[in-house]
């Protein structure tokens, strides 16, 4: 395998992406529509006499679906900004070794069994150390290497772990 290069210097929409997804993916983010979609019905229904029944509804209809979403990008924001890591791009390398990300003299890599979870979407690709930690890779970043970054993980990594977009 040929390595694979590229510098990522975190922006907030990136980080706003992967927090929405992190958040919103999966069983938990039905959940949370379900629970809002069902707040709203409820209020549009005219369940609830009291200007106080009626208002929780109304917050409990906008908390995943306008709150939430507002409260993730100040966190994005917040996060890029105080982060001292983000300040200056990473430096990644992916190889058949595993995936480098370096930063002035700091190194550090990781071998491709250590990897929790690789997850592709329409702009980035998250893979996962743990449960909440992440390399986030925006596809710009990337100088149109998905396929190979694709094909890597592919190659290295266990099928079961690997959400992204296969073609052919």
């Amino acid at each position: 395998m040929q390595e694979i290069r590229f510098s990522v210097k975190m922006k907030v929409k990136t980080m706003y992406r992967f927090l929405i997804h992190h958040g919103y993916a999966g069983m938990s983010g039905v959940i949370n529509f379900v629970i809002s979609g069902g707040a709203l019905a409820l209020l549009v229904a005219g369940v609830g006499e009291s200007t106080a029944s009626k208002a929780a509804l109304a917050i409990v209809a906008a908390l995943f679906t306008v709150i939430n979403p507002l409260y993730l990008y100040y966190k994005a924001a917040k996060q890029v900004k105080l982060t001292p890591m983000f300040a200056k791009p990473l430096d990644y390398t992916v190889s058949s070794g595993g995936l480098t990300v370096a930063q002035g003299e700091e190194m550090l890599t990781v071998a491709w069994d250590e990897l929790r979870r690789v997850v592709e979407t329409g702009k980035d690709f998250y893979i996962y150390l743990s449960l909440t930690r992440a390399y986030i890779f925006p596809k710009e970043d990337l100088s149109g290497q998905e396929a190979a970054l694709r094909a890597a993980v592919k190659e290295y990594t266990k099928p079961e772990i690997c959400k992204c977009k296969f073609k052919g």
